[in-house]
């Protein structure tokens, strides 16, 4: 092992050298399933934890990565474990922290190693020649601490983000069936009492379930524009296609652009402020979102259908709705066998609607408006944490930044 630095800018205190001075990484140890016996000890393949079982091939710390399958994602568990064949563990750390072990190894990135034509694999030989650089030990510890720190926090998030979209499903299926009630003269709430049988199940008694068709002024898309990519332009006429139109979000960062002159071509597939936009072909159909009241102007392609609503349907209330699961399976009752193979106007004019009074479609619309703003402060939350863990990790694991060891 060399004392040289790898380059002029890592720290004198660190130690310079092949991954293999530091760790060594050991191909994981076949195990059937029918000679496994469930029990206590994780099984880790590729993707993670894939079953347990009554024995253990290694003692935690471990650190465990794709050897095969998904190459490089990278494990971290405290207790004694089983590494399917499909993996790599780092058998020996050679006296260094293993959770530095594993940040460092995420950040030497793995995946790079991968070889074949076929089936890519991990190569540890070839990992093991990797030149690298590694601090003291009270340097490794202090680095981990910060960063698991970052770890839990994104654990946290992600918990929060689980059980907010958890709320979400119950409520789309309360609110879409038992709604919020009526309102009295001090324009509060009382709970609808009495129910009714319709083809869309059990509603309240006052509600009707109506097609979508009544209910929409238009429902269409639009063309794509001729001349193919020489259509599209760097700025101009907003085009929002499929990969624009999220669940219940618009995604306009990479939006295309198309000339006035294509915009006054494309008169019947021109939007308007609050038209509901649904996905109606490839993977993302039933995908659903509203454009907003400030929305100026804009065409959409033949893959995104144009909905928009009557006076007496919140458009709102109808986005929220689509993306329901009772709405999603309006989509999918025309989706024969599960192919996914596109909706056209009758059926989507053919969707039956829960239909409460303008009021209450609101309230409805409120609330989970309101959830989808507590999950819109998670994300970002989410990624800020995300950015400060990638900025961490780029400093302290090349020394660029030190930390105080006492």
């Amino acid at each position: 092992m060399s004392v040289l630095s790898l380059q002029e800018d890592v720290p004198h205190e660190w130690t310079s050298g092949e991954l293999l001075d530091f760790l060594v990484l050991q191909r994981g140890v076949d195990l059937p399933l029918q000679n496994r016996t469930n029990g206590i000890y994780p099984i880790f393949g590729s993707n993670g934890v894939l079953g347990w079982h009554d024995t253990f091939v290694a003692s935690g710390p471990g650190v465990i990565t794709g050897r095969s399958g998904t190459i490089g994602k990278l494990f971290y568990t405290e207790e004694k474990y089983w590494p399917l064949n499909t993996s790599l563990y780092v058998k020996d750390f050679k006296g260094n922290n293993p959770k530095f072990v594993y940040f460092k190894l995420s950040q030497i990135g793995l995946e790079k190693f991968a070889t074949g034509t076929g089936v890519p694999t991990l190569n540890r030989n070839v990992a093991h020649k990797e030149q690298t650089a590694f601090p003291p030990l009270p340097e490794q510890e202090k680095i981990a601490a910060i960063l698991s720190a970052v770890d839990d926090k994104l654990d946290v998030i992600a918990r929060q983000i689980d059980a907010t979209n958890t709320l979400k499903r119950g409520l789309m299926q309360t609110l879409f069936s038992q709604g919020v009630g009526t309102q009295d003269a001090t324009s509060q709430w009382h709970p609808h009492t009495e129910f009714q049988q319709t083809e869309l199940g059990e509603i309240p008694l006052g509600w009707n379930a109506e097609k979508l068709g009544a209910l929409a002024s238009k429902v269409g898309s639009g063309v794509t524009p001729k001349g193919g990519s020489d259509a599209y332009l760097d700025e101009g006429i907003p085009l929002i296609r499929s990969q624009n139109v999220l669940v219940g979000a618009l995604y306009l960062d990479d939006v295309a652009f198309i000339s006035q002159e294509q915009h006054d071509k494309m008169r019947n597939s021109a939007l308007q402020a609050n038209d509901v936009l649904l996905n109606i072909t490839g993977a993302s159909i039933g995908r659903c979102a509203k454009l907003p009241a400030d929305f100026v102007e804009g065409n959409v392609n033949q893959h995104v259908c144009i909905i928009r609503t009557e006076p007496k349907l919140d458009p709102t209330y109808l986005c929220h709705y689509l993306n329901s699961e009772a709405g999603q399976n309006q989509v999918n009752r025309f989706q024969a066998g599960g192919n996914r193979e596109g909706l056209n106007y009758q059926q989507i004019r053919s969707f039956d609607v829960p239909l409460p009074v303008l009021p209450e479609q609101q309230k409805i619309a409120s609330i989970l408006d309101g959830v989808d703003a507590k999950l819109d402060v998670l994300a970002q939350k989410q990624t800020h944490y995300q950015t400060l863990k990638r900025g961490l990790m780029q400093k302290l694991l090349t020394g660029e930044w030190r930390v105080k060891v006492a």
